[in-house]
């Protein structure tokens, strides 16, 4: 008879292989990086704990990936003609903080000048505080990708170590994740707000006041999510859905949720109504032109597929609709296939659009890892 194999322990080893896979790819052969080649030393030993099941292999792994995620991300450079987001942020943060209104604001900085600042005001709360630090925000994605492989490793206090290495590895050691942390866009600190009110709601299982605690910082950090890109808006249903099958107070989140959104907006929305939606909707409609990674650009390779826009807005649209309205009806069986289907409905809308940037993936990317690593969680029933 062979044989069985522990699930977990395969587990853990092949994230340790995906691990001891990028050290490969990513030691330079000309002048080996001292840490990759620790790392790649370090991924061999455990590996061997792992084989010998050693008790401690897991949470190794979960550590090794967070170690990965920063060499993977500290030795790149951030682009200098890279994306303009984070140069109209800045911008718009130094208009916020003369007391002008970053919504009525010419960008001078933007390719095209005068470009739309079109993000909510949670984005401008997100950078706000280390550009007055440091007047410089053009690493903080980057330790915001390493900062979701931690929380995805943080979960597994929660999981096991043993369900979370993998996930925690995959997005540690993306290439394309670390690379978008230094583009100049904002995609990677985007999710990690989402990836940060998953994991918090894993904490929701406790019993006791700890557990409302994270219930209600996870509706925080989700309304900082929402507030921060809107993307996030298509990941809510199928969370609180499942709140809700759990019987964990759904009527709450969602309101706390709508509260802490509500909060950051008023301001800027009371100040001038007509400038603020209308920056908002041009987030939908300042891209006019065919181009990225979709269905619509494809077929472009063989024809001119503008006349085929209404239909896949249309598409998109009802689809998406449909989607959101499918998980409501969902008995969703655990944290992480909430997660996973708030990550697919978001892809949706970027297949069919006309206009889809590689980060926007990224930002999916990651709440798809998160999602793997919860698939296990159920939030305790009150």
């Amino acid at each position: 008879m062979p044989p069985r194999v522990n699930s977990s322990s395969a587990a853990v080893l092949a994230a340790l292989v995906l691990g001891l896979f990028w050290c490969v790819e990513g030691i330079d052969v000309n002048a080996p990086q001292v840490d990759r080649v620790l790392l790649l030393l370090t991924g061999l030993g455990l590996a061997w704990a792992a084989l010998r099941d050693s008790p401690l292999a897991a949470a190794g792994a979960a550590a090794y990936a967070v170690l990965v995620a920063a060499s993977e991300r500290l030795h790149r450079e951030p682009l200098a003609d890279g994306s303009d987001v984070l140069r109209a942020t800045a911008e718009s943060l130094d208009v916020v903080f003369a007391g002008g209104n970053p919504y009525t604001h010419v960008l001078q900085s933007t390719n095209p000048v005068g470009s739309p600042f079109v993000y909510p005001p949670g984005e401008l709360a997100w950078y706000a505080v280390p550009y007055a630090l440091f007047g410089d925000i053009t690493r903080v994605d980057t330790w915001a990708g390493i900062a979701i492989v931690a929380a995805i490793a943080a979960a597994g206090f929660r999981l096991g170590m043993a369900n979370v290495a993998l996930p925690a590895m995959l997005y540690a050691a993306w290439g394309t994740a670390g690379f978008r942390a230094l583009d100049g866009q904002n995609d990677v600190s985007g999710s990690l707000l989402v990836v940060l009110a998953l994991v918090a709601l894993v904490f929701a299982e406790r019993e006791g006041r700890w557990s409302n605690g994270a219930l209600v910082v996870s509706a925080v950090l989700f309304g900082w999510a929402i507030a921060f890109k809107q993307f996030a808006v298509l990941v809510l249903p199928p969370v609180a859905r499942y709140v809700a099958v759990r019987g964990a107070g759904w009527r709450r989140y969602v309101l706390v949720v709508v509260g802490v959104v509500a909060a950051f907006i008023a301001p800027f929305f009371v100040r001038d109504p007509g400038a603020f939606v209308d920056k908002q909707i041009a987030a939908l409609t300042f891209h006019d032109e065919i181009w990225g990674a979709n269905i619509l650009n494809t077929l472009s390779q063989h024809g001119d597929p503008t006349m085929l826009v209404p239909m896949f807005t249309a598409f998109s649209l009802a689809g998406t609709l449909g989607l959101v309205l499918l998980t409501l009806r969902w008995r969703i069986p655990s944290l992480g296939a909430a997660a996973l289907a708030g990550a697919g409905i978001v892809m949706l809308p970027l297949l069919l659009a006309r206009w889809t940037t590689q980060p926007y993936y990224v930002y999916v990317g990651a709440i798809a890892a998160c999602g793997i690593a919860l698939f296990v969680t159920r939030i305790r029933a009150e």
